[in-house]
């Protein structure tokens, strides 16, 4: 077994979650995620930290998430979920109320999430898969169940994300 496979086993334990936020939080990086980018042959980037309302208990959940330049001082994150069937929780949870926080660069930041479609989809899909090829392998295992969601996150006080 790869390293990287260990790694995101490792991440999905509760502890091995909660250990990933805290050294997001704490250092700015997940050593899941540059295990996984080094596995994969992809530029590491320091993930963001996005906490959402969960729909069906109204409580908070913070989940380490990569995420991408969308232009505008905004930021573009995908609900890949490794290809699953099923959109990710924090997908869920953003459709159902697309006001979220998100932890990036040591501060915290209220924001609007909402999903891209058409130009804007195909656009931004189009940088993702070039800097991370893994999302058009998760892309194809999700084929004939869902089109991989890609939300665009906007700080609410309208400064910049970048």
């Amino acid at each position: 077994m790869k390293l990287s496979q260990l790694a995101v086993r490792f991440a999905v334990t509760p502890f091995g979650a909660a250990l990933d936020r805290l050294c997001v939080r704490w250092i700015g990086h997940s050593p899941v995620s540059m295990i996984f980018s080094r596995s994969e042959g992809v530029d590491y980037n320091p993930p963001l930290l996005l906490t959402t309302k969960g729909r069906r208990s109204g409580q908070e959940r913070t989940v380490v998430l990569p995420y991408f330049a969308a232009g505008k001082g905004r930021v573009a994150i995908v609900g890949s979920r490794g290809g699953m069937p099923t959109d990710p929780h924090w997908a869920l949870n953003l459709r159902a109320d697309p006001n979220a926080t998100l932890f990036l660069r040591r501060r915290s930041v209220a924001v609007e999430a909402k999903i891209a479609t058409g130009a804007e989809r195909e656009l931004l899909w189009g940088s993702i898969t070039t800097r991370s090829p893994v999302y058009l392998t998760y892309q194809k295992r999700a084929a004939g169940h869902r089109e991989l969601p890609v939300f665009v996150l906007s700080a609410r006080d309208g400064s910049s994300l970048r």
